[in-house]
Protein backbone atom coordinates (compact mmCIF):
# COMPACT_ATOMS: atom_id res chain seq x y z
CA UNK A 1 0.00 0.00 0.00
CA UNK A 2 1.76 3.85 -0.99
CA UNK A 3 0.91 6.70 0.73
CA UNK A 4 -0.23 9.72 -1.47
CA UNK A 5 -0.43 12.91 -0.08
CA UNK A 6 -4.27 14.70 -1.12
CA UNK A 7 -4.60 18.58 -1.21
CA UNK A 8 -7.92 20.40 -1.75
CA UNK A 9 -6.77 23.32 -2.93
CA UNK A 10 -9.92 25.09 -3.27
CA UNK A 11 -10.28 28.23 -5.83
CA UNK A 12 -6.53 29.80 -7.36
CA UNK A 13 -5.69 31.92 -9.39
CA UNK A 14 -4.09 30.49 -12.61
CA UNK A 15 -0.80 31.68 -11.94
CA UNK A 16 -0.67 30.05 -8.29
CA UNK A 17 -2.34 26.84 -9.58
CA UNK A 18 -0.06 26.01 -12.39
CA UNK A 19 2.77 27.23 -9.63
CA UNK A 20 1.78 24.87 -6.91
CA UNK A 21 1.59 22.33 -9.36
CA UNK A 22 4.99 22.49 -9.91
CA UNK A 23 6.05 23.23 -6.60
CA UNK A 24 4.36 19.79 -5.92
CA UNK A 25 5.99 18.08 -8.17
CA UNK A 26 9.37 19.72 -6.86
CA UNK A 27 8.27 18.08 -3.87
CA UNK A 28 7.07 14.44 -4.55
CA UNK A 29 10.17 13.62 -6.95
CA UNK A 30 12.08 14.66 -3.66
CA UNK A 31 10.65 13.32 -1.21
CA UNK A 32 9.27 9.94 -3.30
CA UNK A 33 5.77 10.56 -2.05
CA UNK A 34 2.92 10.98 -4.29
CA UNK A 35 0.64 13.55 -4.50
CA UNK A 36 -3.00 14.25 -5.55
CA UNK A 37 -4.80 17.77 -5.58
CA UNK A 38 -8.02 18.94 -6.48
CA UNK A 39 -8.84 22.64 -7.27
CA UNK A 40 -10.44 25.42 -9.06
CA UNK A 41 -9.58 28.92 -11.35
CA UNK A 42 -10.81 32.49 -10.77
CA UNK A 43 -10.80 34.14 -13.13
CA UNK A 44 -12.01 32.20 -16.20
CA UNK A 45 -8.20 31.21 -17.89
CA UNK A 46 -7.04 30.17 -20.84
CA UNK A 47 -4.27 27.56 -20.34
CA UNK A 48 -1.59 26.92 -22.90
CA UNK A 49 -0.37 24.00 -23.90
CA UNK A 50 3.59 24.50 -23.47
CA UNK A 51 4.54 24.65 -26.73
CA UNK A 52 1.53 26.83 -28.05
CA UNK A 53 1.98 30.03 -29.83
CA UNK A 54 -0.14 32.53 -27.84
CA UNK A 55 -0.90 34.79 -30.48
CA UNK A 56 -2.01 31.78 -32.61
CA UNK A 57 -4.71 30.07 -30.06
CA UNK A 58 -6.04 32.92 -28.27
CA UNK A 59 -7.99 36.01 -29.43
CA UNK A 60 -6.27 38.49 -26.47
CA UNK A 61 -9.26 41.28 -27.39
CA UNK A 62 -11.92 39.03 -27.16
CA UNK A 63 -9.88 37.98 -23.67
CA UNK A 64 -10.05 41.25 -22.37
CA UNK A 65 -13.70 41.94 -23.28
CA UNK A 66 -14.74 38.50 -21.25
CA UNK A 67 -12.02 39.09 -18.56
CA UNK A 68 -10.46 35.72 -19.45
CA UNK A 69 -7.04 35.31 -17.91
CA UNK A 70 -4.51 33.10 -19.52
CA UNK A 71 -0.91 30.90 -18.71
CA UNK A 72 1.06 28.48 -19.86
CA UNK A 73 1.44 25.10 -18.43
CA UNK A 74 3.88 23.08 -17.86
CA UNK A 75 2.39 19.87 -19.95
CA UNK A 76 1.57 20.34 -23.50
CA UNK A 77 -1.94 19.80 -25.48
CA UNK A 78 -3.50 22.74 -26.79
CA UNK A 79 -5.62 25.19 -25.29
CA UNK A 80 -8.02 24.34 -22.11
CA UNK A 81 -10.54 27.04 -21.08
CA UNK A 82 -10.88 26.68 -17.10
CA UNK A 83 -13.94 27.91 -15.79
CA UNK A 84 -16.77 26.03 -14.49
CA UNK A 85 -14.25 22.54 -13.50
CA UNK A 86 -12.80 20.24 -11.16
CA UNK A 87 -9.21 20.48 -12.01
CA UNK A 88 -7.02 17.64 -10.60
CA UNK A 89 -3.15 17.07 -10.77
CA UNK A 90 -0.94 14.13 -9.68
CA UNK A 91 2.49 14.30 -8.84
CA UNK A 92 4.65 10.88 -9.51
CA UNK A 93 8.23 10.38 -8.41
CA UNK A 94 10.12 8.02 -10.66
CA UNK A 95 10.41 5.29 -7.74
CA UNK A 96 6.38 5.11 -7.84
CA UNK A 97 5.09 2.33 -9.81
CA UNK A 98 2.93 4.32 -11.80
CA UNK A 99 5.87 6.16 -13.46
CA UNK A 100 7.63 2.49 -14.52
CA UNK A 101 4.27 1.28 -16.53
CA UNK A 102 4.85 4.48 -18.90
CA UNK A 103 3.17 7.26 -21.07
CA UNK A 104 -0.49 5.63 -21.80
CA UNK A 105 -0.72 3.10 -19.34
CA UNK A 106 0.08 5.88 -16.49
CA UNK A 107 -3.01 8.05 -18.13
CA UNK A 108 -5.19 5.05 -18.21
CA UNK A 109 -4.43 3.79 -14.47
CA UNK A 110 -5.15 7.35 -13.30
CA UNK A 111 -8.10 7.66 -15.65
CA UNK A 112 -9.48 4.90 -13.96
CA UNK A 113 -10.90 6.13 -10.17
CA UNK A 114 -12.05 9.30 -12.90
CA UNK A 115 -14.02 7.19 -14.59
CA UNK A 116 -15.45 5.75 -11.41
CA UNK A 117 -16.17 9.14 -9.82
CA UNK A 118 -17.90 10.50 -12.90
CA UNK A 119 -20.16 7.04 -12.44
CA UNK A 120 -20.89 7.51 -8.97
CA UNK A 121 -22.67 11.13 -9.82
CA UNK A 122 -24.57 9.61 -12.57
CA UNK A 123 -22.23 9.84 -15.88
CA UNK A 124 -21.72 7.06 -18.24
CA UNK A 125 -18.21 7.42 -18.66
CA UNK A 126 -15.44 5.55 -19.94
CA UNK A 127 -11.70 6.12 -21.53
CA UNK A 128 -11.83 7.18 -25.34
CA UNK A 129 -11.96 4.55 -27.78
CA UNK A 130 -8.45 4.75 -29.94
CA UNK A 131 -8.99 6.95 -33.10
CA UNK A 132 -11.00 9.52 -32.12
CA UNK A 133 -11.11 12.74 -33.98
CA UNK A 134 -12.42 16.08 -34.31
CA UNK A 135 -11.96 19.21 -35.98
CA UNK A 136 -9.40 21.64 -36.20
CA UNK A 137 -8.86 24.25 -33.28
CA UNK A 138 -6.34 25.65 -31.02
CA UNK A 139 -8.99 24.22 -28.67
CA UNK A 140 -7.54 20.46 -26.44
CA UNK A 141 -11.61 20.03 -26.80
CA UNK A 142 -12.47 20.09 -29.96
CA UNK A 143 -10.71 16.74 -30.61
CA UNK A 144 -11.37 13.80 -28.18
CA UNK A 145 -8.00 11.73 -28.12
CA UNK A 146 -7.17 8.48 -26.95
CA UNK A 147 -6.14 8.88 -22.98
CA UNK A 148 -9.70 11.18 -22.61
CA UNK A 149 -12.74 10.17 -21.02
CA UNK A 150 -15.85 10.79 -22.78
CA UNK A 151 -19.86 10.08 -22.61
CA UNK A 152 -21.93 9.15 -25.02
CA UNK A 153 -18.86 9.69 -27.14
CA UNK A 154 -18.33 13.55 -26.66
CA UNK A 155 -15.37 14.22 -24.37
CA UNK A 156 -15.82 15.10 -20.98
CA UNK A 157 -11.90 15.03 -19.08
CA UNK A 158 -8.64 16.27 -20.81
CA UNK A 159 -5.41 15.25 -19.43
CA UNK A 160 -2.06 16.41 -20.30
CA UNK A 161 1.04 14.50 -18.44
CA UNK A 162 4.87 16.16 -18.30
CA UNK A 163 7.21 13.53 -17.94
CA UNK A 164 11.55 13.71 -16.89
CA UNK A 165 13.94 11.73 -15.13
CA UNK A 166 12.87 12.29 -11.61
CA UNK A 167 9.01 11.61 -12.46
CA UNK A 168 5.98 12.60 -14.06
CA UNK A 169 3.01 15.65 -13.49
CA UNK A 170 -0.35 14.51 -14.92
CA UNK A 171 -3.46 17.39 -14.40
CA UNK A 172 -6.88 17.55 -16.06
CA UNK A 173 -10.11 19.09 -16.59
CA UNK A 174 -13.07 17.44 -15.45
CA UNK A 175 -15.59 19.95 -16.60
CA UNK A 176 -18.88 20.78 -14.88
CA UNK A 177 -20.55 23.27 -17.42
CA UNK A 178 -19.04 24.08 -20.72
CA UNK A 179 -19.95 27.64 -22.10
CA UNK A 180 -19.17 27.21 -25.25
CA UNK A 181 -19.54 30.52 -27.14
CA UNK A 182 -17.10 31.45 -24.57
CA UNK A 183 -14.60 29.30 -25.60
CA UNK A 184 -14.22 30.07 -29.15
CA UNK A 185 -14.59 33.67 -28.29
CA UNK A 186 -11.11 33.20 -26.81
CA UNK A 187 -9.96 30.39 -28.79
CA UNK A 188 -8.95 30.26 -32.09
CA UNK A 189 -10.43 27.99 -35.00
CA UNK A 190 -10.92 27.35 -38.29
CA UNK A 191 -14.90 27.37 -37.96
CA UNK A 192 -16.04 30.34 -39.43
CA UNK A 193 -17.81 32.23 -36.54
CA UNK A 194 -18.15 31.86 -33.47
CA UNK A 195 -21.45 30.28 -33.37
CA UNK A 196 -20.64 27.93 -35.89
CA UNK A 197 -17.98 26.47 -33.74
CA UNK A 198 -19.49 26.03 -30.62
CA UNK A 199 -22.49 24.58 -32.58
CA UNK A 200 -20.51 21.86 -33.74
CA UNK A 201 -18.26 21.43 -30.64
CA UNK A 202 -21.54 20.71 -29.01
CA UNK A 203 -21.46 17.27 -30.92
CA UNK A 204 -17.91 16.59 -29.48
CA UNK A 205 -17.84 17.64 -26.25
CA UNK A 206 -19.91 17.66 -22.42
CA UNK A 207 -20.27 18.26 -19.39
CA UNK A 208 -20.77 16.43 -16.24
CA UNK A 209 -24.03 18.13 -14.83
CA UNK A 210 -25.51 17.98 -18.83
CA UNK A 211 -24.91 14.14 -18.73
CA UNK A 212 -26.03 13.69 -15.13
CA UNK A 213 -29.13 15.97 -15.93
CA UNK A 214 -28.25 17.77 -12.56
CA UNK A 215 -26.36 20.57 -11.33
CA UNK A 216 -22.98 18.66 -9.81
CA UNK A 217 -21.20 21.11 -7.57
CA UNK A 218 -16.89 21.73 -7.49
CA UNK A 219 -17.70 20.18 -3.86
CA UNK A 220 -19.86 17.22 -4.31
CA UNK A 221 -17.34 15.89 -7.49
CA UNK A 222 -14.18 17.09 -5.79
CA UNK A 223 -15.45 14.83 -2.98
CA UNK A 224 -16.41 12.28 -5.32
CA UNK A 225 -13.05 11.59 -6.93
CA UNK A 226 -11.23 11.55 -3.52
CA UNK A 227 -13.35 8.96 -3.09
CA UNK A 228 -12.60 7.10 -6.50
CA UNK A 229 -9.07 7.50 -5.47
CA UNK A 230 -9.07 6.41 -2.03
CA UNK A 231 -10.80 3.35 -3.34
CA UNK A 232 -8.04 2.10 -5.84
CA UNK A 233 -6.06 -0.68 -5.36
CA UNK A 234 -2.84 0.29 -3.49
CA UNK A 235 -3.61 3.11 -2.55
CA UNK A 236 -4.28 4.99 0.43
CA UNK A 237 -4.80 8.97 0.41
CA UNK A 238 -3.65 10.92 3.51
CA UNK A 239 -5.31 14.32 3.85
CA UNK A 240 -3.11 16.86 3.42
CA UNK A 241 -2.26 20.85 3.32
CA UNK A 242 0.88 22.73 1.58
CA UNK A 243 4.00 23.00 3.90
CA UNK A 244 5.05 26.43 4.11
CA UNK A 245 8.31 25.68 2.08
CA UNK A 246 5.81 24.65 -0.58
CA UNK A 247 3.68 27.64 -0.13
CA UNK A 248 7.38 29.62 -0.36
CA UNK A 249 8.69 27.82 -3.64
CA UNK A 250 4.95 28.03 -5.46
CA UNK A 251 5.06 32.44 -5.10
CA UNK A 252 8.79 32.07 -6.47
CA UNK A 253 7.89 30.34 -8.99
CA UNK A 254 4.75 32.82 -9.46
CA UNK A 255 7.46 35.74 -9.49
CA UNK A 256 9.87 33.89 -11.91
CA UNK A 257 7.50 32.36 -14.13
CA UNK A 258 3.56 32.24 -14.85
CA UNK A 259 3.00 35.71 -12.98
CA UNK A 260 5.19 37.18 -16.05
CA UNK A 261 3.17 37.73 -19.32
CA UNK A 262 6.78 37.65 -21.20
CA UNK A 263 7.29 34.25 -19.65
CA UNK A 264 3.62 32.83 -20.72
CA UNK A 265 4.22 34.67 -23.91
CA UNK A 266 7.82 32.60 -24.34
CA UNK A 267 6.53 31.18 -27.62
Amino acid sequence: MRTWRCIMSGIGTPYENMATDEALFDTACRSGVPVLRFYGWTPATASLGFAQRASEALDFTEMDRRHVAWVRRPTGGRVVLHDMEVTYSVSIPQSDPLYALGLEASYEWICGPIVAALLAVGVSATLAPHGSTGFVSASCFTAPGTTDIVACQRKLVGSAQMRTRDGFLQHGSVVLKNDLEKLFAVVRTSQPNVHDAARRAARLMTSVSDEAHRAVSFREMADTLVAAFSAAKGVHLLADSLTQREVLNAAGIVARKYGREDWNALR
